[in-house]
């Protein structure tokens, strides 16, 4: 049971997509806090960046196996990181010094896009894969 639980890709999205968006509201709260809560930013993102790499390696894992077909984009999780940092850049340098970027939080957006070019890189080499496959075999 607990198997079939763990290997379940909806519950690891599910997890993900949670871990994200409360990691996100909290970096948000503490950035407008002034820092009041930056001892909590290591845990959190830990956590964050754990979650997201069981998901995406259980998703390529099954990709290569043949058992994974989803259509879940990691481009959307990237453009809102994006727009978060973005919008944490330009607070930051227009506030006279006032609110600070913690450099733990830079250091999680480049995990997440490094996950994401790594997710892209092994797509293109499995579709490659598959339509050297197939055109070894003379299917279709």
């Amino acid at each position: 049971m607990f198997n079939r639980l763990f290997s379940n890709e909806k519950l690891w999205r599910t997890l993900t997509n949670f871990w994200m968006y409360f990691f996100m509201l909290f970096l948000v709260a503490d950035f407008f806090s002034r820092g009041n809560y930056d001892y909590l930013i290591a845990p959190f993102s830990a956590i964050y960046i754990s979650v997201l790499s069981i998901y995406v390696g259980t998703k390529e894992f099954d990709r290569w196996y043949d058992y994974y077909e989803g259509k879940h984009p990691g481009e959307i999780s990237v453009i809102v990181w994006t727009v978060l940092m973005a919008f944490l850049f330009l607070v930051s340098a227009f506030s006279a010094a006032e609110y600070k970027l913690s450099s733990e939080v830079v250091a999680v957006y480049i995990m997440v896009l490094s996950v994401f070019v790594l997710t892209q890189k092994s797509k293109r080499l499995y579709s490659a894969h598959k339509k050297n496959a197939k055109k070894r075999t003379g299917r279709k």
